[in-house]
C-alpha cells in the first residue's frame, strides 16, 4: 500500500472522497480541498507512518517544501486535525 492510500484508509476516506487541507482547516479556519499528501518530516527523516503524513493544498505543499512553514508547526497542526477531523 502506498503512503497515499495509507492516509486516505487511516480516516476511512476513498480516493473520490473530499479530502480537507490540514492546514486550512486548523489555522485558518477554511475549507479547503487537499491536493496532495505531504511528508511533515522527509528526506532521511521520512517515513510512512500517519503521524508524519498530512493532506494539503497545493499552495500548502509549495509552502512546506519552501521552507515557508516551519516542520514542527506543522507537525502541531496534523495532531490537532488527528484529534479533531472533520470525518
Amino acid at each position: 500500500m502506498n503512503y497515499k492510500q495509507k492516509y486516505i484508509n487511516h480516516f476511512n476516506q476513498d480516493r473520490s472522497d473530499f479530502l480537507y487541507c490540514e492546514y486550512s482547516w486548523i489555522v485558518k479556519r477554511k475549507v479547503v480541498r487537499a491536493e496532495q499528501i505531504h511528508h511533515i518530516f522527509f528526506g532521511a527523516n521520512k517515513t510512512d507512518d500517519i503521524e508524519n503524513m498530512m493532506a494539503v493544498s497545493y499552495d500548502v505543499h509549495c509552502m512546506a517544501h519552501n521552507e515557508k512553514l516551519d516542520r514542527k508547526f506543522l507537525k502541531d497542526v496534523h495532531l490537532e486535525f488527528m484529534t479533531n477531523n472533520p470525518y
